[in-house]
């Protein structure tokens, strides 16, 4: 949902799968494939992201960094709210047009 709102920059796919999967963590390749991001600007922005709070880097396993949304951080928290909240009038917005009057 969040992407529908605020567009389909990098960083958006990223929170947008992330808060969809907010107990959950992904190296690079994991996050490129499911957020549809390429990996050199994965790498890119990831750095920036982890900076501002809004992911962190949670563990390693051999040479791949894992990742995950910083559900802490109170920016992530309001970002989680808001997206539960556009789903959810969404989703009444949907279950009102098929209501047969």
């Amino acid at each position: 949902m969040f992407k529908e709102i605020f567009g389909n920059s990098p960083q958006t796919k990223i929170l947008d799968f992330l808060g969809d999967h907010p107990n959950y963590d992904y190296n690079i390749s994991d996050l490129a494939e499911y957020a549809g991001v390429s990996r050199p600007t994965l790498y890119k922005i990831i750095p920036e992201m982890i900076e501002k709070g809004l992911i962190i880097e949670t563990r390693k396993i051999g040479k791949s960094k894992m990742y995950k949304l910083n559900t802490k951080n109170e920016i992530v928290k309001v970002i989680l709210k808001f997206d539960f909240e556009i789903s959810t009038a969404i989703a009444k917005q949907e279950e009102e047009e098929f209501v047969v009057v």
